[in-house]
């Protein structure tokens, strides 16, 4: 708390009559955050009609903001690792999850994608914006623009497929004879 309050400029007494503890002051940070990210997520959204904007501003907003937000970024990713925290971390992403299954359940609807499992779709989708967010933040890496592009066309090329495995072979296979002892 200590070095919070030196670089807010702040003594340290003042910052403990806000927040009782680090993880406090930690938790109403990444709130706020997260709060702030899905308000300009929900503006940029709504400024598309079809799924292929929608999915594509959704994953705009979310690399810009983390690429400007670097270093709280880097604060949730080492402490998101820890055990302790995962559990709040994923009960953070819920509500975007729920969000990204209406835009899926919308594109089906309007015969954009087929019919699926929202659901493992939406946190796929976040495990991938995650997983380009870190690359971007421990590397020199591509432009926003072109990250979007990428995992826009990526994620519904994803979306558009019924299955990942083909259905395995039909053979007429006669059962094993078992010797006789």
């Amino acid at each position: 708390m200590e070095d919070i309050a030196k670089a807010a400029d702040l003594a340290k007494g003042t910052l403990y009559l806000y927040f009782q503890s680090r993880d406090a002051l930690y938790e109403a940070t990444v709130r706020h955050a997260l709060a702030e990210l899905a308000a300009l997520t929900e503006e940029h959204v709504q400024k598309e009609s079809d799924l292929v904007g929608k999915l594509a501003a959704f994953i705009r907003v979310r690399i810009a903001y983390w690429h400007e937000q670097q270093s709280l970024y880097r604060v949730i990713l080492s402490l998101s690792r820890d055990s302790q925290h995962q559990k709040r971390n994923i009960g953070w992403q819920r509500e975007t999850v729920v969000y990204l299954q209406a835009i899926f359940s919308e594109g089906a609807k309007n015969g954009e994608i087929p019919v699926q499992d929202y659901q493992a779709a939406a946190w796929a989708t976040m495990d991938v914006i995650r997983g380009v967010n870190e690359r971007r933040i421990f590397s020199e890496g591509r432009s926003t623009e072109d990250d979007t592009k990428f995992l826009t066309e990526f994620l519904l090329k994803a979306l558009h497929a019924r299955t990942w495995l083909p259905a395995p072979p039909t053979r007429n296979v006669k059962p094993a004879v078992q010797a006789k002892p």
